[in-house]
């Protein structure tokens, strides 16, 4: 019996004999399965199983599942779909390279992951998925950097660099691809007149110019828009990110690789004029339905002649990177993507643990610290109700912004929205606007957009402007002082736009544009990106959802000829239009306490 008991005692001491045992001297080959098993596992966890954020005002996704749905359903970004398969490539070619380098991480790469959690955890909070692609970059390196050290971070980074390309930057689209339009169309009307067929622009618009012997009109010949669903300038994005590749390949110096990724922008305006001057050809031979399409009330059906020339812009912007690549390296080119093939002999064991102890160490802070991310995403409060919108709504349905008639005396007439503004905004957004004309003939444009049930649903007037030919000269933020007695700041912008209406007489029609955003809870801004981060600020820190509305006044001033403008008259518009909005936000505007008694009425939800 003690025999026995002896023995029951040994065999029930060995797991805990065992993992001391482990403690004090891990084994490399146990600690190499938890982190190529382990590792990848909890990041599945984080980034794929995870509910991270309501894409919509809707249900909770993971970060790549949301990601993959949002992106698929927008031509312009689906060739994010293909990066993380790209990069995997560019991670397979260096396979032994990474088998020879030993495992020797370093505490750098604790705060790079701690920075990502933390990262992780803001956009969980805030239902927002930039921070959460934020999270996934810097968590990838905090873990290479922690389990495996700098040289493997070193062999890795083009592809962590790469793995960018993965998530759309929507917010670049705005401030880097719409200004290209007009800046294109521009481009193309110059080429068309050193050709000898005369055109103009107007913002994004490329026109046939007036001809007096042949009795035309301006757009007679020809007249074109460079869209934004169609202008080529958005796969911009997708040239860049073919840049840098092509260059990671082909090139071996840093310098000629930057200047190969820079390039990518003028060659993708460049391949757009080209596209712009195929249109304009297949309409003077064949007709604008065989060139563009057929619009069918609000719906255009793009033409097969039309879709082919929207190739021509990766025509002209690749074969604009390999000239590059051959001036920059020349016959060292092939020499070049033949030192990514595998090597002869490749193939071996493992790379070594150089400590193991220590990597244990790293390793256990690289599984423990996000499984604690986790432990906290759980405990944390994500209720989620959109708050009630700042504006006034009408009791009818729709519930749209409501706007008085009469003001003053000012009298209103409403104007619903067009065609072109449903396709433009997004679904859900709903509009009020009434133009108000004066007894001294003041007409003054009076809008309240208030945001849809997709985030992110309101446009920046810096946007929609150039599109609609107006060019704006400057913009700065001016207070409010309201009849009620609240300030608010506002952005006001000077703009115009110059049209011919007879050859040799050009009239520049200037205009004054006032602007801002209006939150829940009393909150307003008037900045676009203040707005934004209001919302994760407020989000994150007050638990509250903003629907956000935009009011947005416009006073046209006297058509002027370009260079005998009267700055008297805009001086005078201004002041009307201070005087003018100190009546009107009062009456669409809820004030704080009148907010929150509106609370009380059922939160905004998805449809």
């Amino acid at each position: 019996m003690a025999t026995e008991s002896s023995r029951t005692q040994e065999l029930t001491s060995q797991p805990a004999a065992s993992a001391a045992s482990f403690l004090q001297q891990p084994q490399p080959q146990l600690l190499r399965r938890v982190a190529v098993w382990g590792l990848p596992a909890l990041l599945l966890l984080l980034f794929l199983l995870w509910p991270y954020q309501q894409w919509d005002y809707d249900k909770r996704e993971s970060i790549l599942i949301g990601w993959a749905r949002w992106v698929s359903k927008r031509a312009d970004w689906q060739f994010c779909l293909l990066v993380p398969f790209l990069v995997g490539w560019l991670v397979w070619l260096r396979r032994d390279e990474l088998r020879r380098l030993p495992w020797q991480g370093t505490w750098l790469g604790l705060p790079v992951l701690v920075a990502g959690l933390f990262s992780y955890w803001i956009g969980y909070k805030a239902t927002t998925g930039y921070p959460g692609f934020l999270a996934v970059q810097l968590v990838l390196a905090g873990v290479i950097l922690l389990v495996a050290g700098r040289e493997w971070m070193r062999a890795l980074f083009f592809a962590w660099l790469f793995l960018f390309f993965t998530w759309p930057m929507q917010p670049l689209e705005d401030s880097v691809a719409s200004p290209l339009r007009p800046f294109t169309a521009s481009m193309a009307a110059s080429v068309l007149s050193m050709l000898g067929i005369p055109a103009l622009n107007e913002g994004s618009a490329l026109q046939s110019a007036a001809d007096a012997v042949r009795g035309t009109r301006v757009g007679d010949a020809f007249s074109l828009d460079v869209d934004a669903k169609c202008s080529g300038i958005n796969s911009l994005f997708a040239l860049m990110m073919i840049s840098a590749l092509l260059g990671y390949l082909a090139l071996r110096r840093p310098r000629s690789r930057l200047i190969l990724f820079l390039c990518s922008v003028p060659l993708a305006v460049a391949g757009n004029v080209v596209r712009l001057l195929l249109l304009v050809a297949g309409t003077l031979m064949f007709g604008q339905e065989f060139a563009v399409g057929r619009h069918f009330e609000d719906h255009q059906e793009m033409s097969f002649y039309h879709t082919f020339a929207g190739f021509a812009v990766f025509g002209v912007a690749l074969a604009g990177m390999f000239a590059l690549c051959w001036l920059f390296e020349g016959r060292e080119m092939k020499t070049n993507l033949r030192r990514h093939g595998t090597p002869a002999g490749s193939g071996g064991s493992w790379s070594t643990i150089l400590a193991p102890q220590r990597t244990l160490r790293h390793l256990a802070a690289a599984l423990v610290l996000p499984l604690a991310t986790l432990g906290i995403c759980a405990c944390t409060d994500v209720s989620f109700h959109v708050a009630a919108p700042g504006v006034r709504l009408r009791d009818e349905t729709p519930r749209v912004p409501w706007l008085p008639l009469s003001l003053g005396d000012y009298q209103g007439r409403e104007y619903d929205m067009t065609p072109e503004e449903k396709d433009l905004l997004d679904e859900g957004v709903k509009l009020a606007r009434n133009v108000y004309s004066s007894a001294t003939g003041r007409q003054i444009m009076a809008t309240v957009i208030l945001s849809g049930f997709e985030k992110r649903s309101l446009h920046r007037p810096e946007v929609c402007l150039p599109n609609q030919g107006w060019t704006v000269t400057d913009r700065m933020q001016t207070p409010l002082i309201m009849e009620d007695g609240r300030t608010i700041n506002m952005m006001m912008m000077r703009i115009f736009r110059d049209v011919e209406p007879k050859p040799g007489l050009r009239v520049r029609t200037r205009a004054i544009n006032f602007y801002w955003y209006i939150g829940s809870d009393g909150v307003t801004c008037a900045d676009h990106y203040e707005h934004v981060f209001l919302s994760y600020y407020d989000a994150v820190f007050r638990n509250i959802q903003h629907r956000w509305a935009m009011a947005s006044i416009f006073v046209p001033l006297p058509d002027q000829a370009v260079g005998q403008e009267d700055p008297v008259l805009e001086l005078s518009a201004m002041e009307d239009a201070r005087a003018f909005l100190s009546k009107l936000a009062p009456t669409f505007m809820l004030t704080r306490e009148q907010w929150q008694l509106s609370g009380s009425n059922p939160p905004a939800s998805a449809p």
